[in-house]
């Protein structure tokens, strides 16, 4: 039998990736004794590309006091806590010269204020860019508490742009008006909501919409499963949508399974629980 001469896919070519944002301690009230851990969508990103053979650039900041999330339930919902939020934002100019021209990025805001999002989109026009927005549609309270915000903040609509892949979690855009989804998306190359083990909804530019089944999984610690998610997602998009949407789905799952960000299996293994063939 002849050799199988059909083309692997690859995603080395995705890089360089560059991931922008802040680090945070993650701090879980509700557990006894009471965890933490390091955390931040940037952590969870970078763990994604070095499951699929990519060594990330991450720009991030660090203040002397470490940015602390308090995650904690109350009837079933998640409740945060911010401490220490960070006293200056991280933008394009903090890129290093020596740094090569990035041809993905992955922009991760967890607060107002601590990522200049436009100054990447402004300074890369032409890349891929997934932005994971959480971080835009939140406020933080005088008691440190933190807010989902009830409609599309002024910083994600300026973001939504041809070469941006959006990404919402499902209770991020709950109390959006009719129609405040699809607009977004008609402004960006696409918007992706995260619905948990229900899995994800994708709206295009152009209003039409799919599907992505989420992979069966056991969970143990849910946190970051959407940061990886995303990270997956657009990594695996030179597959094609339905390839990274696979992908994806079966990286979150292997992220539930373990607890905080530790190591994702290889890109193989992930393949193979997603049913892609390398």
């Amino acid at each position: 039998m002849p050799e199988d001469s059909s083309p692997r896919l690859s995603f080395a070519d995705a890089g360089p990736l560059l991931i922008a944002g802040p680090l945070t301690l993650d701090r879980f009230a509700d557990e006894t004794p009471v965890r933490e851990s390091p955390g931040g969508a940037v952590l969870f990103a970078a763990r994604t590309a070095e499951a699929f053979g990519i060594r990330p650039l991450v720009l991030t900041k660090v203040n002397r006091e470490p940015l602390l999330f308090e995650h904690s339930y109350v009837d079933g919902e998640r409740r945060l806590r911010l401490e220490h939020p960070p006293r200056s934002p991280i933008g394009a100019i903090d890129v290093p010269n020596g740094w090569p021209e990035p041809r993905t990025i992955l922009l991760c805001p967890l607060i107002p204020g601590d990522l200049e999002v436009a100054s990447f989109l402004d300074r890369w026009p032409g890349v891929r860019v997934g932005l994971l927005a959480q971080g835009l549609q939140r406020r933080r309270l005088d008691d440190g508490s933190v807010r989902v915000v009830g409609a599309p903040s002024p910083t994600l609509l300026g973001a939504a742009r041809a070469h941006v892949t959006i990404f919402l979690a499902a209770d991020e855009v709950a109390r959006w008006s009719p129609g405040a989804l699809a607009r977004l998306a008609s402004r960006a190359e696409r918007v992706i909501v995260t619905e948990g083990n229900a899995g994800a909804r994708v709206i295009n530019t152009d209003g039409s919409g799919s599907r992505i089944d989420a992979a069966p999984a056991q969970p143990i610690d849910t946190t970051g499963a959407g940061d990886v998610f995303a990270a997956a997602f657009i990594l695996g998009l030179r597959a094609g949508v339905m390839v990274a949407g696979r992908l994806a789905a079966a990286a979150a799952a292997c992220e539930v399974e373990t607890l905080g960000p530790a190591p994702l299996p290889p890109l193989a293994q992930i393949a193979v629980r997603a049913g892609v063939v390398l």
